[in-house]
């Protein structure tokens, strides 16, 4: 099989994020079917249907490329090529009905996210991009904001569902954020949090204890729309993630420094 294309990536991308967040939408009625609950989130039914949608879409065009998914994890023949996958990012919002929530699909060749998009359904927002394009917004590009100082920035935020087991370093860099920036908010989808940075709709988000499938779509998104991004493994699979803009980024970095 021959290589594909960066465009032949991001149109499966698209696909794929597109059916898995269809799947959801037309399935809202069942939002509350439970397969496993926490004590700070919830995994229902419709997350690993979505996943298997997504990775339907994906097997019928790259049957042998691997897959790294928040429901499910697979290393094929041709494991230069892994796609990542959450198929509902935001699932507490969307178990409650509220609709800020997103599929999220990326790809990543050789270990570099090269094609991605975020879908968010209630509002049929497509972002998406790939490695030698523009970021877009429904095939309208998109640009980071042009906030140059962090009293004036808006900042998204979020906590991770196992957040007690660290709450005062995450309590203090809420702290942190909240009294250096003009405001605060936490949304419930880091893909979706990261697009919207990369429209310029926000100035930057930050989140402790994060997998690769919550940012790599979002994190290249924001890069092809001016950003910059800072991902750091925290030691346990998780990163500290961090997407602003060029004014920003400097500033946030020192700000939450440890």
């Amino acid at each position: 099989m021959s290589e594909p294309t960066l465009s032949q990536l991001l149109e499966t991308a698209v696909a794929a994020a597109k059916a898995a967040g269809a799947h959801a939408l037309n399935n809202k009625h069942r939002r509350t079917e439970s397969a496993e609950t926490f004590a700070h989130d919830i995994k229902l039914v419709l997350d690993m249907e979505c996943q298997k949608v997504t990775e339907s879409v994906i097997g019928e065009r790259f049957p042998d490329h691997s897959i790294l998914g928040e429901e499910d994890s697979r290393t094929e023949a041709n494991d230069a090529y892994e796609w990542v996958i959450d198929p509902i990012d935001g699932t507490m919002n969307f178990s409650y009905g509220f609709p800020y929530w997103c599929s999220s699909v990326a790809v990543r060749h050789n270990g570099k996210v090269v094609a991605g998009c975020v879908y968010a359904p209630e509002f049929d927002d497509c972002f998406s991009a790939h490695i030698e394009g523009p970021a877009e917004r429904n095939g309208a590009p998109i640009h980071v904001s042009d906030t140059r100082e962090l009293k004036d920035a808006l900042i998204f935020t979020g906590l991770y569902k196992a957040f007690e087991a660290d709450a005062e370093t995450h309590f203090s860099l809420f702290k942190k954020l909240a009294f250096s920036t003009k405001k605060l908010r936490i949304s419930g989808a880091a893909a979706l949090d990261f697009c919207h940075v990369a429209a310029g709709s926000s100035d930057g988000f930050f989140e402790k204890g994060i997998y690769p499938w919550d940012f790599s779509a979002g994190g290249l998104i924001i890069e092809r729309a001016g950003g910059a991004v800072d991902f750091r493994p925290q030691g346990d699979g998780t990163y500290a993630a961090l997407g602003t803009n060029p004014h920003l980024i400097g500033k946030l970095q020192e700000l939450l420094a440890p």
